[in-house]
């Protein structure tokens, strides 16, 4: 607990909130909100329109070009100028700047990742004080660069000519991607404030793990403390979940000496481990740290840890080469997606999204989200709420699908970066490994950068070696200087799927989808871990109508085009479409049906990766979320509403999975289970007609294997329904533990959706109204098909969707709805509305009113 004194002694001064700004060769000074940046700050003033809305893009790229002052006035009070030393601290400046208190130039930024500590005492004054910082255009800044380089980087994602990019150590996808706009930023991104340091400052807590068994752990800190004089002091360490742990150390301190390193060794008895989502509690023990002087506390840092093993095994086996992690000595498969920024103007993105992300990610059963290389390394709430929901992070470095300067300024810009967050991020739980970049080593093999952009041999093998300083070198020597025990990858992916012995290790396969060929590849198609693969879908309409006019919405429009970044994105959906559905009869069944398609297609590949394993050991899609509202790969878009493909997600990453595979006239059931122990369960097997007639039925004892795969049963279809049967009936799985909850359920159908024998329906809805909670139970006197169920422009998150009905049982849902009263809850109950595969190409449907509500 802080004493009351040690609040009182004012150790900062918030900056965030009122700044001004202006365009530097106008000067005219309006008010600006810190964090931001340039285009949220016009939008405030509706100097520029909402640069997500319809065609908007384009209009806007006049800002990047632009410089942009912010500043503040604050005050500083004697005894705020009494202490020590005062530090200015800017934990994200995007991207070039300079620094100035009171008209003087503190100092100079180049690196939108690295926070910036700087002593400022000097400059400051009794009273009114002002700082400002200049930004200047990442665009002017590195044009000269390109010009003296002489030739193009493959920054092919970069929709700038020059591809400058490469040039900035600023978020790759700000320029541009397959997904994303082109808004080039500047501003203040992160918090700012000053830091009041009296006598010594806890600079840096660095946790480190010795060993762990059952029945003990051995672990210690190394704190680094600056002293800005000679004096002795205790250290108070505090555990609040392990009292026993608590001690007091007395300690000299010297400003002579620089940063001080202390050691602070503990032996902890019958330790709780940290496990992943799925497996065990994600357990935590917070530990502080104060200086005391005098009885006044300092100085003070706060730190959680988790106690546990991670290990990534990549090692030659009797298989090829493998790639899965082992938590707390055991196998485990990873479940989970690949992570970009939830916002081009990622100051938006708060603390209530990262929890909306990670209720998201628990809730679909995920253990694992890749940070991907084209983004940003994410703030400290992100990895915080990751440690305490037991989501292992895949930590990319801020590298993309081109090649890289390597000169001596590049590389100490990188070296900073890469220090700077390796120190921040080295002692949660959470980060499981640290990969160098995304898909560059397979760019050099495989995307023929050298005859696209006109490369000689001279020059492409010297970018190559620059690729290796920067990636074998550079890279590595931060992980083993700042983060020793934890496994760095080169590049992701290891293999690249030419031929049979290239399965090996991590893939990204896009096949489906970029090579057209079917999703029933995924199935052929199953490595060793998949860290890449998916397949885009559209916003539901709610979401489309919030960026869309009417005139706005059809699949060719010039609205609709700006927000499909990918060149051939609608007419490979289409495509797929046409081979699956029938042709959707409007436009937002089209939307419906793309993500129907899009979830159908990702279930083939996570079942086969979850069947395949301890072959295959992990399943990361691309990907989990939207950077703005558009046509991409998402399970959940801009807006935050769920997709068909996350709740797929949900049911196949489930603890455990029933598979259901039919080849010829054999179904293959198997059973997948990610509990480290057995027990027993039932399998149940009933195939029924469309009318809920039950016409075959099977039920055996399964004793249900602890983390792996086994195969159940193997059926002939011929036996279950006759050939007239097969357009009009559906395979049910379903496991239930012994106390009768449903583990698993999948279905299977014996003809493509677009040959079901599906007819108009009456569907029941009821409707329960409990305390901040609504409860729908569904019922239909016919088979349905993905049922999608809304309440209008709510965004309404059900416990499941996109689910069938089958005549005789009932399906109920859930939507939490903390803070809202039961009056608002009947209101939003009146708007329930549904829809279903019926109603994507049928004039006579089961459609329930108008599901866009707008």
């Amino acid at each position: 607990m802080i004493n009351e004194e040690y609040m009182t002694q004012m150790k900062t001064l918030p900056l965030n909130g009122t700044w001004q700004f202006c365009q530097a060769d106008m000067q005219d000074w309006r008010n600006a909100e810190v964090p931001g940046c340039n285009f949220t700050d016009l939008l405030a003033h509706n100097l520029i329109d909402n640069p997500f809305d319809r065609d908007n893009e384009s209009h806007l790229q006049w800002i990047e070009k632009k410089d942009w002052n912010y500043r503040r006035s604050f005050i500083v009070s004697a005894a705020q100028l009494a202490h020590s030393e005062v530090n200015l601290v800017a934990l994200g400046l995007d991207t070039f700047c300079d620094i100035y208190i009171n008209g003087q130039h503190l100092a100079s930024g180049q690196n939108m990742f690295v926070g910036q500590h700087l002593a400022c005492k000097s400059l400051l004054v009794e009273g009114e004080n002002e700082v400002e910082i200049r930004f200047r255009s990442p665009m002017n800044e590195v044009y000269p660069q390109f010009i003296a380089n002489g030739f193009t980087y493959p920054a092919e994602n970069d929709k700038s000519d020059e591809k400058l990019s490469v040039f900035c150590r600023k978020a790759p996808c700000h320029f541009g991607w397959d997904w994303g706009p082109k808004f080039v930023t500047s501003g203040i991104w992160r918090d700012i404030y000053l830091a009041f340091i009296d006598s010594a400052e806890i600079k840096d807590v660095h946790f480190v793990q010795q060993t762990l068994s059952a029945q003990r752990a051995d672990f210690h800190f190394a704190l680094d403390v600056s002293a800005m004089t000679d004096f002795d002091a205790q250290l108070v360490v505090k555990c609040e979940q392990a009292p026993q742990l608590n001690k007091i150390l007395d300690v000299h301190l010297s400003a002579q000496a620089g940063e001080q390193s202390m050691l602070v060794n503990f032996t902890l008895n019958d330790p709780k481990r940290w496990w992943p989502n799925g497996l065990g509690e994600a357990f935590l023990y917070d530990f502080s740290f104060e200086l005391v002087k005098d009885k006044r506390v300092i100085a003070r840092r706060e730190q959680a840890v988790g106690l546990r093993e991670i290990e990534v095994v990549n090692q030659a086996d009797e298989m090829g080469e493998s790639f899965y992690f082992k938590v707390n000595g055991h196998p485990v498969f990873m479940k989970g997606a690949n992570y970009i920024p939830d916002d081009s103007f990622i100051h938006r993105v708060n603390t209530q999204r990262h929890q909306q992300v990670f209720d998201a990610v628990v809730a679909g059963n995920m253990n694992m989200l890749r940070v991907w290389g084209g983004g940003i390394y994410q703030d400290d709430t992100f990895y915080e709420l990751a440690d305490r929901n037991g989501i292992l992070i895949w930590q990319d470095f801020m590298f993309a699908c081109t090649l890289y300067p390597a000169d001596e300024a590049f590389l100490a810009n990188v070296k900073q970066e890469a220090e700077y967050n390796v120190k921040r991020l080295r002692n949660h739980a959470c980060i499981a490994m640290w990969c160098g970049n995304n898909e560059v080593d397979m760019a050099i093999e495989k995307w023929q950068w050298a005859e696209k952009f006109g490369y000689s041999d001279e020059l492409y093998g010297r970018l190559k070696q620059d690729y290796i300083r920067l990636f074998d070198d550079c890279l590595p020597k931060v992980i083993s200087a700042f983060d020793a025990q934890r496994f760095y990858l080169r590049s992701s992916p290891i293999g690249f799927w030419e031929n049979d012995e290239d399965n090996k290790a991590n893939h990204h396969y896009w096949g489906v989808w970029h090579g057209e060929e079917p999703f029933s590849e995924y199935k052929k198609r199953v490595p060793r871990f998949m860290s890449e693969y998916g397949f885009q879908s559209f916003p539901i309409a709610e979401s489309t109508y919030a960026f869309t006019q009417p005139e706005d919405r059809e699949l060719e429009s010039a609205v609709m085009q700006v927000h499909q970044k990918h060149p051939r994105g609608n007419k490979l959906i289409r495509s797929y479409m046409d081979e699956e559905f029938n042709a959707p009869k409007d436009f937002d069944q089209l939307l419906y049906l793309s993500q129907v398609q899009q979830a159908l297609g990702l279930k083939m590949a996570f079942e086969a990766h979850r069947k395949a394993m301890p072959f295959c050991m992990g399943t990361l899609y691309w990907q989990l979320n939207d950077t703005w509202p558009a046509a991409s790969w998402s399970g959940i878009d801009y807006y935050g509403r769920w997709k068909a493909l996350h709740y797929q997600a949900k049911r196949s990453f489930g603890q455990q999975l029933l598979v259901l595979d039919q080849v010829n006239d054999q179904l293959e059931v198997t059973l997948v289970s990610d509990d480290l122990q057995p027990f027993s369960a039932q399998l149940h097997i009933q195939v029924y007609d469309f009318d809920g007639s039950v016409v075959y039925s099977h039920e055996q004892d399964v004793l249900v294997p602890g983390n792996a795969s086994l195969s159940l049963a193997s059926l002939a279809v011929s036996e279950l329904v006759s050939q007239a049967q097969q357009r009009g009936a559906v395979l049910v799985a379903r496991l239930i533990h012994q106390d009768g909850r449903v583990l698993s359920q999948n279905s299977h159908f014996f003809v493509a959706n677009k040959d079901l024998a599906l007819k108009p329906a009456d569907i029941q809805c009821e409707q329960v109204i409990s305390p901040e909670c609504l409860t729908l139970r569904f019922s239909s006197d016919t088979f349905v098909r993905q049922l999608y169920v809304s309440v209008g422009e709510q965004v309404s998150n059900f416990s499941d969707n996109f689910f069938d009905l089958i005549p005789g049982i009932d399906v109920s849902i859930h939507l939490a709805l903390p803070g809202m009263k039961q009056q608002e809850i009947e209101r939003l109950g009146a708007k329930v509305g549904w829809q279903s595969l019926l109603d994507s190409f049928a004039s006579l449907s089961n459609e329930h009113r108008n599901i866009a509500g707008l």
